[in-house]
């Protein structure tokens, strides 16, 4: 066999897509294997070694792909295992926009449904590390990209708007709901201008960061509202030349917790609360020290790309805060004493969440649902400050701060304290690819009949194609689509993955000589609505394989022409 086989979809020896490399010695290729699937079930479902072969199962073999030659080279000792394990880090990261990603594919698989990576790896081109992190869910018509929890349907203006706070807090003044009281400051004098109209405390931060980047709370003074102006300046540094990242707000500050509310196809999902990063004194450590022991959970552990909370790292706004509490990293707390180490309720900075879902009031309730339709967003994370979730929202309980067409929605469907919500994940996909219905055949052998002309038959399979739909098919390195030649000479799997992304196909049908063929690439699908098979090619042990997938709900239907 070569080097790498890429088994896709159902195949000969597996209803999981699988891949084969050759290896020389296992030992440090098993410990890495075993790191990889402690991450998350989706990257291995098993492997074994067997005659110098490594077989893994896993239906996201482009990342094995991409792998492979690290796998090959570890065990011929040409690398080291922390390189490899960094090499595969890497490529993981580069695959995925968050953690987010992770449970959405795995959601999409067990319902049965198709992943496939959106844009190729280019090196030539140096960007292409985000485009590598779109994937299309479901085939043909009426699949959609998605990006992290961001997708093909959400609205372009959504993006536009939620990206800039400015934008974002016209909208919800042009719907009449609640905000608290806001303007963009040029510079420090605009501070002096306007300090007088606001009550303390205010929040300055900049209008187009996130993740608490820049944010500065509990401001009093005019001293202190100046160096918050510089302190979000300082943060807009690394954006230069993007205009709508410079701006800087000033905004009164709302009393209560902070709450993420997450929206999906305009129905209030998962609703959150976010606690600022804190630490529990033990009479005996330092701020410091507790610090880093907190940090050594393994949900901290940022190489791990399944983790579910961020670090607690320490700078100087942390510092800075301590200080406000007459406290330094060198102090040492109680024993059972909750010092709180950041004002910004972010997870990015190390905080944690507790699910609040069944505490939400219908008016708030309502507010979301409102944003999220009418900015056209099929997801929408919304950031509200408020002392009581179950009320409505008014000035003296709170108001809505932002929102995010990307929210790091796995923090919201995982939380610390309270249920986990996984399931959304699969309410997710369903609502994304409702109407995505297109037809997955696989033909084995060379039938003298068209195959699209005979599938419109009455007398074959009750006109099993409409006239009008549009049909792609692989066949022999060639996509022909309605007939036509559009392309040819490409390998296997490149041509089947352009016709699992091509969004105007009702219909894609995969052609394979025989059963030889199919040993080496696999079917091609994860589930298949019709086989098509030559007669003569069923009078083989490959075909009881085929039967077989049948009886367990793989295949719908198949037909002996």
């Amino acid at each position: 066999m070569k080097k790498i086989q890429v088994l896709q979809g159902l195949n000969l020896e597996s209803h999981i897509s699988t891949v084969k490399i050759e290896i020389k010695k296992t030992e440090e290729v098993i410990q890495l294997l075993k790191t990889i699937k402690a991450y998350h079930p989706i990257f291995i479902k098993e492997y074994f070694f067997e005659e110098g072969i490594l077989t893994i199962r896993s239906n996201i073999t482009f990342f094995w792909k991409d792998v492979a030659d690290t796998l090959i080279k570890l065990s011929l000792e040409e690398i080291a295992y922390e390189e490899a394990k960094n090499i595969c880090l890497t490529t993981i990261k580069e695959r995925l926009s968050s953690m987010t990603t992770i449970p959405l594919l795995h959601a999409c698989q067990n319902l049965g449904l198709e992943t496939t990576p959106m844009i190729l790896k280019d090196e030539r081109v140096e960007y292409t590390k985000s485009y590598n992190r779109h994937y299309t869910l479901g085939t043909g018509k009426n699949s959609q990209v998605i990006y992290s929890i961001s997708s093909s349907k959400d609205s372009k203006i959504a993006k536009e708007i939620q990206k800039d706070k400015w934008s974002s807090n016209l909208m919800i003044e042009r719907l009449g709901l609640p905000i608290p009281k806001w303007e963009v400051i040029d510079n420090i004098s605009d501070i002096e201008r306007v300090w007088s109209k606001y009550q303390k405390p205010v929040v300055i931060k900049p209008t187009g960061l996130v993740g608490g980047h820049g944010v500065v709370l509990g401001i009093d003074s005019l001293d202190e509202a100046k160096k918050a102006f510089k302190f979000a300046k300082e943060a807009c540094k690394d954006n230069i030349g993007k205009d709508w990242q410079q701006k800087i707000m000033i905004q009164e500050q709302i009393k209560g917790e902070d709450y993420r509310l997450l929206v999906i196809n305009g129905k209030l999902e998962i609703a959150t609360k976010r606690i600022p990063a804190f630490i529990v004194g033990d009479g005996k450590h330092t701020i410091e020290e507790l610090i880093t022991e907190t940090n050594k959970d393994p949900k901290r552990d940022i190489t791990n790309p399944s983790h579910t909370l961020k670090p607690i790292i320490i700078d100087q706004p942390l510092k800075d805060f301590l200080k406000q509490q007459d406290l330094s990293l060198g102090s040492v707390p109680n024993n059972d004493e909750k010092i709180q180490v950041r004002k910004v309720a972010s997870m990015s900075q190390g905080g944690i969440t507790e699910d609040f879902t069944d505490k939400v009031g219908p008016e708030i309730k309502i507010i979301v649902e409102s944003i999220a339709s009418s900015i056209h967003a099929f997801t929408l994370g919304v950031d509200v400050m408020c002392q009581d979730l179950s009320k409505p929202l008014t000035k003296d309980n709170g108001a809505i701060l932002e929102y995010n067409t990307m929210p790091e929605a796995y923090l919201n469907t995982y939380p610390v304290i309270g249920e986990s919500r996984e399931y959304v994940f699969e309410k997710y996909i369903k609502a994304l690819l409702e109407g995505n219905k297109t037809k997955q055949i696989v033909v084995i052998g060379n039938p003298s009949q068209d195959i699209p002309t005979l599938l419109k038959q009455k007398s074959f399979f009750k006109s099993y194609l409409g006239e009008k739909e549009v049909v792609g098919e692989y066949r022999n390195g060639d996509i022909i689509i309605n007939g036509l030649d559009i392309n040819k000479g490409l390998e296997k799997w490149q041509a089947i993955q352009a016709l699992k992304v091509n969004a105007s196909l009702d219909t894609i049908i995969i052609h394979h000589r025989d059963w030889t063929d199919l040993e080496e690439t696999g079917f091609g699908f994860d589930r298949i609505d019709m086989m098509i098979i030559e007669k003569k090619l069923t009078d083989s042990k490959e075909f009881s394989f085929v039967k077989r997938f049948k009886r367990k709900g793989y295949i719908n239907k198949i037909k002996i022409i």
